[in-house]
Order: C-alpha cells, then sequence, then structure tokens
C-alpha cells in the first residue's frame, strides 16, 4: 500500500483541515453547557448573530459526527489496530463512555436527561476517535493539531480582555434599558453582569479557567516553537512566551474561580518536584505552595466571596457518596443527581444542582460503580501512560525536541484540568471534554512499524465507529430540532422581548407550539409545564392542572411542580389538597428555605 493512498490524498487533506478548524472553535463556539432539557439555547434569527455568539452545545455532536465520518471514509484503508495507549485512550473515550452512559437510562427519573447525556458523549467520543485517526495516518500534522487549539485559547485572551474593560459595561447598559422597558430579567442574569468575572466565550468563568488550566501549557510550547522561527530566537521565545503567559494568566485570574487556582496551585507544586533539582530546592516551591493556599483561604475568608460554594460543593460529595451506596450496580439513573439531591441536602439553600460538579461522582452516582470506573479510567490511565512515556528517561527533554515536549505540555495541562474536572462542571460542556480527550490521544502516538488491520477487523471497526458517528450526528440533530420547537412554545407562551410581549398570542397558538414540542421529544415534563404556566397566568385553572398533570406523570418527583399544583387548590380555596401538596414539596425538597416558610405559614411541622 502506497504512503498516498494510505494517507488519503487531498481528501485526507481536506478532511485534516475540517478538524484543524473544528479544534480552532471549540473555545469560540462550543463552551455551552449540555443536557440542560428544561432550558433552550440562543436561536437568532440572522446570520450576522450567529457569527458572535456561542452555538447550541449539542451542535457539535453534529460536527463532530461529521468529522469521525469522513475520517473513517479517508483513513479505513490505513487503519491500525485499536490495542496501543493511544488506541484504548481513543476507545475508552468514544465507545466506553457512550456505552457506560446507557446504564444511566435504567433509574432515569425524566427520559430528557438520559438521551441528552449519551448524544452529547456521543459528540465527544467522535471527534476524539476522529482525531485519533487522522492523526494516526498523519503524525506530521500534529503541529497543526497543536497550533489550531493555542490559536483558540490565544483568541480567549482578547475575548477575555475586552470582555473585562468593555463588555461588562456596555452589558449594563443594555440590561438597564430592558429593566427600563418593563421587560424581566432574570435576577441570575443580574447578578452575573454586576460580578466582573470574567468568562470570554464560555457559559461562565468557572469552566473558561478549568478550558485555561488545561491549554495553557499546550499553548505556550506552540507559541516556543514557532518562536524559534525568528531571530535571535532565545529573545524572540521570552517574548513571546512571555506575552501569550501573561494573557492567559490575567484572563485566568479574572475569572477569580478558587477552584482553579487550587487546581494551578497543586499541579504547579507537583512540577516542582518533578524538576531535576536537589531535594532542598524541590521543597521550596512545595513550602511557597502551602503559604500560598493559606494566605488564599485567609483572604476568601476575610475578604473574598467566602466558602458558601465549597461547602455546596462538599455536600454534593456526600450526596453522591450516598446515592453509590443506595444503587451501586446502576446508580439513579441521568438526572438522578438533581432530584435525589433535593432530598439528601444539608446547606439550607433553594440551590437545585444538576451535577455533582464531579466528573468521576457524576458517572458513578447516575450510572453506578462501573461507570464511575470507566470514566476514572478514561482520564487516568492515558495520564499514567504518558507519565510513563516522559518521566522515564529522566526528564531530558526539551520542548523543542518535538512530541515529548507536546506529551510533556499535554500531561500537566491534563492533570491541571483533571483536578478541576473534579470541581466543576467540565464533564457538559463540549470544548473542555473533546479537547482533553483529542490532547490524550494526540500526545500517546502510535508505533511507526505497526501494521495496518485488515480484513473483518478493519470493516468491524468501520462499522462501529459509523455507528457512533449517526448517534453523535443524528441523535443532536433530533435534540436540536426538538430544543427549537421547545424554544418557540417558550417565546409564545413567556415572551422575553418588547416585540413579543406586544404581540398578541391565542390559545391555540399555544396549543399547537405545545404539540409540536411533546411530538418531538415524546415523554418530557418540561412542555408541558410551560404551558401549563401559560394557562395559569390566564387563570385557566382546568387547563393548567392539565398541563401539570401531564408534567407530573413524565416526571412525579420534580418538587416545582408540587409547588404550582399547591398555588392551584389555594386559589381554590381547597386547603386540605394544598396541604397534600406542600407535605410532597417538603419531601422532595426538605431543605428549601422557601417550602418551609410556606409550611411555617401554613403551620406544617419541618424537617430540621
Amino acid at each position: 500500500m502506497n504512503g498516498r493512498r494510505e494517507n488519503g490524498g487531498w481528501a485526507a487533506k481536506w478532511c485534516a483541515g475540517y478538524l484543524i478548524g473544528l479544534t480552532f472553535l471549540l473555545p469560540l463556539k462550543f463552551g455551552s453547557l449540555a443536557v440542560l432539557p428544561e432550558a433552550t439555547s440562543f436561536y437568532p434569527g440572522d446570520l450576522f448573530s450567529w457569527l458572535i455568539i456561542n452555538w447550541p452545545a449539542h451542535s457539535f455532536g453534529i460536527f463532530s459526527g461529521v468529522a469521525l465520518f469522513a475520517a473513517l471514509v479517508v483513513f479505513a484503508p490505513g487503519m491500525r489496530p485499536l490495542r496501543t495507549s493511544g488506541g484504548a485512550t481513543a476507545l475508552l473515550w468514544s465507545f466506553g463512555l457512550v456505552l457506560v452512559s446507557l446504564i444511566g437510562w435504567i433509574n432515569a427519573a425524566t427520559i430528557d436527561y438520559a438521551v441528552g447525556e449519551t448524544i452529547h458523549l456521543a459528540g465527544i467520543g467522535a471527534y476524539v476517535l476522529a482525531v485519533r485517526l487522522w492523526l494516526r495516518n498523519r503524525p506530521e500534522e500534529r503541529r497543526w493539531f497543536c497550533a489550531a487549539l493555542a490559536a483558540g485559547a490565544c483568541w480567549l485572551i482578547y475575548s477575555g480582555l475586552s470582555q473585562y474593560f468593555v463588555g461588562f459595561a456596555e452589558t449594563r447598559e443594555f440590561v438597564e434599558k430592558q429593566i427600563a422597558e418593563g421587560i424581566p430579567i432574570s435576577h441570575v442574569m443580574v447578578a452575573k453582569i454586576n460580578d466582573d468575572r470574567v468568562f470570554a466565550t464560555f457559559v461562565s468563568c468557572n469552566v473558561l479557567a478549568g478550558y485555561l488550566l488545561l491549554l495553557l501549557p499546550v499553548t505556550l510550547y506552540a507559541v516556543w516553537r514557532f518562536a524559534g522561527h525568528f531571530e535571535p530566537v532565545r529573545l524572540s521565545r521570552i517574548l513571546l512566551c512571555g506575552l501569550v503567559f501573561s494573557g492567559l494568566a490575567a484572563v485566568l485570574l479574572l475569572t477569580r474561580s478558587r477552584a482553579a487556582f487550587l487546581a494551578a496551585l497543586l499541579t504547579a507544586g507537583a512540577f516542582a518536584m518533578t524538576l531535576p533539582k536537589r531535594r532542598i530546592y524541590r521543597c521550596i516551591p512545595v513550602v511557597v505552595l502551602a503559604l500560598a493556599i493559606v494566605g488564599g483561604a485567609i483572604y476568601i475568608h476575610r475578604a473574598g466571596r467566602g466558602f458558601g460554594s465549597m461547602a455546596e460543593r462538599v455536600d454534593y460529595l456526600r450526596s453522591s457518596v450516598k446515592m453509590i451506596a443506595e444503587k451501586p450496580l446502576a446508580g439513579h439513573g441521568w438526572g438522578g443527581f438533581f432530584y435525589r439531591h433535593m432530598e439528601l441536602k444539608t446547606t439550607g439553600t433553594d440551590e437545585s444542582a444538576h451535577d455533582p460538579h464531579n466528573l468521576v461522582m457524576a458517572f458513578a452516582s447516575q450510572t453506578g460503580v462501573i461507570g464511575g470506573a470507566v470514566a476514572l479510567a478514561a482520564v487516568l490511565l492515558p495520564l499514567f501512560w504518558l507519565g510513563r512515556r516522559i518521566f522515564r528517561r529522566g526528564g531530558e527533554e526539551t520542548p523543542e525536541e518535538g512530541a515529548d515536549g507536546f506529551a510533556r505540555a499535554v500531561f500537566w495541562g491534563e492533570c491541571a484540568f483533571l483536578l478541576h474536572a473534579h470541581m466543576d462542571v467540565d464533564l457538559q460542556i463540549p470544548a473542555s471534554m473533546a479537547a482533553a480527550g483529542a490532547m490524550l490521544v494526540a500526545a500517546l502516538p502510535e508505533a511507526s512499524a505497526q501494521m495496518a488491520a485488515r480484513g473483518r477487523r478493519r470493516w468491524l471497526l468501520v462499522a462501529a465507529g459509523m455507528l457512533l458517528a449517526a448517534v453523535a450526528a443524528m441523535g443532536n440533530i433530533l435534540w436540536l430540532r426538538a430544543e427549537m420547537a421547545y424554544d418557540r412554545l417558550i417565546t409564545l407562551a413567556r415572551p422575553q422581548s418588547a416585540q413579543d410581549r406586544l404581540r398578541p398570542v391565542s390559545d391555540a397558538e399555544v396549543v399547537k407550539a405545545l404539540r409540536e414540542a411533546v411530538a418531538l421529544r415524546p415523554g418530557s415534563p418540561f412542555p408541558w409545564e410551560i404551558a401549563g404556566d401559560y394557562f395559569w397566568s390566564r387563570r385557566d385553572g382546568a387547563m393548567a392542572e392539565k398541563c401539570y398533570r401531564e408534567a407530573a406523570r413524565c416526571t412525579p418527583d420534580r418538587p416545582s411542580l408540587y409547588r404550582r399544583f399547591f398555588d392551584l387548590e389555594m386559589a381554590r380555596g381547597n386547603r386540605a389538597a394544598a396541604a397534600k401538596h406542600l407535605r410532597r414539596m417538603l419531601e422532595l425538597f426538605p431543605s428549601n428555605p422557601k417550602y418551609q416558610a410556606l409550611a411555617a405559614e401554613f403551620g406544617l411541622e419541618t424537617r430540621k
């Protein structure tokens, strides 16, 4: 087989270009939160808006599905077996995570969460496997993959700094005009724009910080290599690397993410311990690290935001451990953490987290110990293989020596990201998970002498890959169609813009939009809930109750639904029925202070 056929010729170049472009777009367009079926993404009506906004999180699976399909078609003739560290990593991130996600369907309280999680993971896996096939057949293009990652990270410098110095002021001015026009703005949005924590193109400052931790070493490595083309080389590298590092560090600091700072400090301490210095010199950074952590804790307690969110995260872990003990084999199902944590939480707030903010616990609590083990293996095994590779030679490689320099950068970025992913919702961010998985397979190249897979084995791999590509692309297309129908229903039932509020809406239009949304997402409670709110706002109690009962049939353990039933019965003067719903609310979310206040007014005893 000649090299041209194996590498695919022009088709391979187009496929590589597509993957390079998609890699560059990861932080620009795919930093949104996936698997949030009760909300919708933003769907503007003009092309310019699409150029400047984040794209819906589930759109990533469509692009990655196409990428995997193209990679399989182009590189199938030269496909290698998947029996090496790079191949095993690709298998874990593609088929492994998707297959164990199916366990989470068993006990899923709301089917939306199960469907959304599986197709989200299929999209991540399709991208990781496509990158593996591409770089395995064209390893010389690893530099372009690295450059695309670095270019996207550098764009975050511009985006983050412009948001801090210009964007926040403009957004506050716009929101003030909206409020003056009588348009309701959520308290979450108001709090977000009044807090100058940079989130750039990501859904939140914390997930932006996690992505920066992941990409910072690789970006510096790419800039170091790039600066080597300019004379004097030493000065060019100092200036360019210093400039890029300052920009990335500034944006990271402006996120004010405590989890990211802790992950960065711990990783820096571990890195210092691996330097080829005398033990006494290696201990100095560790002492500095300990002092920094203690000083940071004192600052947070005295002058910072306090430890409230940290206490919530500890409570997430407590709930997760109890959930694993309750259902170790199949877990509580996708979305189960959302419901069960409301019953178990002890912090006394009305926050209802959808995710335990911990990559492994998200799987273990909702798909059982098998899911947790596979998720842990997907992140730890590649790091073990990478560490064994880069440390076995005594740490003599330098960044300009190519693959080993890239592997070192990936190793330390992944270490910091892994720590952060155990403190935040990185699992649900397409950009973060896709970059993390693809960097691991890119840093674990295959042996060049390995023979191509032949015959039936090759076509079994191709068939499995095609199935994954189809699940990623078609599953996410169907999800987006359903989400757009749901968005139309929300626009009618809960108009937000001044133009929508002035437009008269008939009951027939809402019913039609409800039917379209339900047809595309059968079993979902959320369209029924939105329609019920619409009819209740029109004081049509009978229709509102009918919608709420349909929603409760789809998901019987959602406490907010019983709050709606409570309001209905109180409006009818039926206190006995209202008390029944109030008790159910307290069973499902006993620590909610709003529910406790209602119970106190009603004369019911509450659990302390």
